[in-house]
C-alpha cells in the first residue's frame, strides 16, 4: 500500500479488502496506544478502579448508541442543506443516505474533503464547485461548534467559575463572533473578484466562497435548506450527549457548560476531518483538556476511551456496507463523463471534416467552391448567374457557337473550320 496515494485520494473507496482490513487494525492500535499511554501518566492502578465502575453504571453506554443515531440525523439535515443550497448537485435519496452514512464515522473519509468531493463530482458537480459546497460543509460544522463553545465560555464566565481556566474560556467568549462577521463581510466582498483566478488567489477564492454558503445557511436559507443548522447543532448537541454518557458510565457528571469547553477545546480535528477518524489523536487530546476543565484524569481517559471506540466502531459496518454503492456511483460517473468526451470529440471532428471539405456550417458548398451562396454555378464557371453559359464560353447567350469556336452563327464552318457557305474550304486544298 502506497501511503502517499492514499492520502492524496482523500478517500478508501478503491481500496482493496486487505488494505482497508489493515487500516482497520491500525486506527484501534492507535487508540489503543494512546489509551495505554495517558494510563500510564495517570496511573494503572486509578484507571483499572475507574474501571471497575463501568458494570454498575453501563446502562449509560445505550444513551452513548442512541445519541450517535441521533447524532446522525443531524448530520444528514446538514449535509443535504449545505450540497442542495443555491442550485447545488442533486443526489437521489438513497444515494444521499449512503453518502452520509459513508462520511459520518468518517473513516472511509480521511483527510475530510475527498469522499465528500467525490461524491459531488458523481452527481454532475464541477470540480471547483465541489470543493466550494465541502469546504462550507466543514464551516458549517466547526462554525456550530464554536458558536456552542461561545455560549458555554460566557456562562461560565458570568457564573464566575474558575474551571475551566481563562485561558480555556476566554478566547471562546470572544473570538468566534467577531470571527464570523469579519469571515462574512470579507466573503461578500472579495469572493467576485476570485472567483476565475487561479493558483493561491483562486484557492481563497474557492474558501470566501464557501463562507457565503454558510452565510447563507445561518442568514438566509430560506424553505428549502431551513434544517440545515439546526440539523448541525443537533448534531453537536448529540455528540456532546454521547460524549456525556460515556463519563457518566463512570458515575462523573460534570457541568454541561465545563464540559461543553473542554470538549470544544480538544476538538482539534472533527471524525470527518481527521486522518482514519482521528483515530490516536482525539483519544490522546480530548482527555486532557477535559482533566483541564475539571473531570479526574482517571475518568476522562477512560470515558473518551469508550467513547471514542464506539462512535468509530458502531458506524463502521454501515460504512462498509455503503461501499459497493459508493463505487458504483463513481463508475457511473466515470463512464458518463467519457460518453460526453467522446460526443464532444466527434462533433469537433464533424467541424473540422465540414470545414476542410468547403463547406459552411449549414452542410451548403462554401462560396469558393465554384458556386454562389444558393448553390448555384459561379460566373467564374463559364456560366452566367442563372445557369447559362458565359459569351466567353464559345456560344452567344441563346445557346449559339460564336464565331471564335469556328462556325457561323448559322452553324456552318468558317475559314478557319474548312468550309464556306456548304463549299470545301480552300484552305484544305485538293482531293
Amino acid at each position: 500500500m502506497r501511503f502517499g496515494e492514499l492520502w492524496r485520494s482523500g478517500h478508501l473507496l478503491d481500496r482493496r479488502r486487505r488494505e482497508i482490513g489493515f487500516l482497520i487494525g491500525l486506527s484501534a492500535v492507535l487508540e489503543l496506544a494512546a489509551g495505554v499511554g495517558l494510563a500510564y501518566v495517570a496511573g494503572f492502578a486509578a484507571v483499572q478502579h475507574v474501571l471497575g465502575g463501568l458494570l454498575e453504571h453501563w446502562p449509560w453506554l445505550l444513551g452513548l448508541a442512541g445519541s450517535l443515531v441521533v447524532s446522525f440525523v443531524g448530520y444528514y439535515f446538514a449535509y443535504d442543506g449545505i450540497f442542495n443550497l443555491e442550485h447545488g448537485p442533486r443526489l437521489t435519496a438513497r444515494q444521499m443516505r449512503v453518502v452520509v452514512t459513508a462520511g459520518f464515522g468518517g473513516f472511509l473519509s480521511h483527510g475530510g474533503a475527498g469522499l465528500d468531493a467525490h461524491a459531488l463530482t458523481s452527481a454532475g458537480c464541477q470540480k471547483r464547485e465541489a470543493s466550494v459546497r465541502v469546504w462550507g460543509l466543514s464551516g458549517l460544522e466547526q462554525g456550530v461548534l464554536s458558536l456552542a463553545a461561545c455560549v458555554a465560555a460566557i456562562v461560565l464566565l458570568v457564573a464566575g467559575r474558575s474551571v475551566p481556566p481563562l485561558n480555556f474560556t476566554l478566547p471562546w467568549a470572544v473570538i468566534p463572533v467577531p470571527g464570523f462577521l469579519l469571515a462574512f463581510w470579507l466573503a461578500e466582498r472579495y469572493r467576485g473578484r476570485l472567483c476565475d483566478r487561479s493558483g493561491a488567489p483562486g484557492k481563497l477564492g474557492i474558501f470566501l466562497h464557501s463562507i457565503h454558503l454558510v452565510r447563507r445557511l445561518f442568514l438566509d436559507p430560506g424553505r428549502r435548506h431551513a434544517g440545515a443548522v439546526p440539523g448541525m447543532a443537533l448534531f453537536w448537541a448529540a455528540d456532546f450527549f454521547a460524549a456525556w454518557c460515556a463519563l457518566a458510565a463512570f458515575d462523573l457528571r460534570m457541568s454541561v457548560a465545563g464540559f461543553i469547553v473542554g470538549v470544544a477545546t480538544g476538538m482539534i480535528f472533527t471524525r470527518r476531518a481527521a486522518p482514519l477518524a482521528g483515530a490516536g489523536i482525539l483519544a490522546l487530546v480530548l482527555p486532557v483538556t477535559l482533566w483541564v476543565s475539571g473531570a479526574p484524569l482517571a475518568i476522562a481517559i477512560s470515558g473518551i476511551f469508550v467513547y471514542r471506540i464506539l462512535s468509530l466502531w458502531l458506524p463502521l459496518p454501515f460504512a462498509l456496507a455503503s461501499l459497493p454503492e459508493l463505487r458504483q456511483l463513481g463508475a457511473r460517473a466515470v463512464g458518463g463523463r467519457a460518453v460526453s468526451k467522446l460526443v464532444a470529440d466527434g462533433s469537433k471532428a464533424a467541424d473540422d471534416r465540414t470545414a476542410d471539405a468547403g463547406s459552411t456550417a449549414d452542410g451548403r458548398p462554401a462560396a469558393d467552391a465554384g458556386s454562389t451562396a444558393d448553390n448555384r454555378p459561379a460566373a467564374d464557371a463559364g456560366s452566367t448567374a442563372d445557369g447559362r453559359p458565359t459569351v466567353d464560353a464559345g456560344s452567344t447567350a441563346d445557346g449559339r457557337r460564336t464565331a471564335d469556336a469556328g462556325s457561323t452563327a448559322d452553324g456552318r464552318r468558317t475559314a478557319g473550320g474548312r468550309r464556306i457557305a456548304g463549299k470545301p474550304a480552300t484552305a484544305a486544298g485538293p482531293r
